[in-house]
């Protein structure tokens, strides 16, 4: 087992709040991060997610700098 988990409610306080301040709604952040809406819906229910998904997620809210050395871009940079 992990030593560490992922906090998937703060998560998804800070996925909503920066949702709110874009004024998109669920479907348009998936449309901008190109994930399946699905990936949210687990979000809200409190289930982990893939590990692309997190990384593109942390990309979304500028939080992947502390990590930049382990990310690198897929077929298309996000925005």
């Amino acid at each position: 087992m992990s030593t560490y988990r992922l906090d998937v409610p703060e998560l998804h306080r800070r996925l909503d709040t920066r949702r709110r301040e874009l004024g998109l709604t669920w479907r348009g952040v998936a449309q901008q991060t190109r994930l399946a809406p699905a990936t949210f819906s687990r979000i809200a229910n409190r289930h982990s997610l893939e590990a692309d998904a997190l990384v593109t997620l942390l990309v979304w809210l500028d939080l992947d700098t502390g990590i930049a050395a382990l990310i690198e871009p897929g077929d298309e940079r996000l925005l």
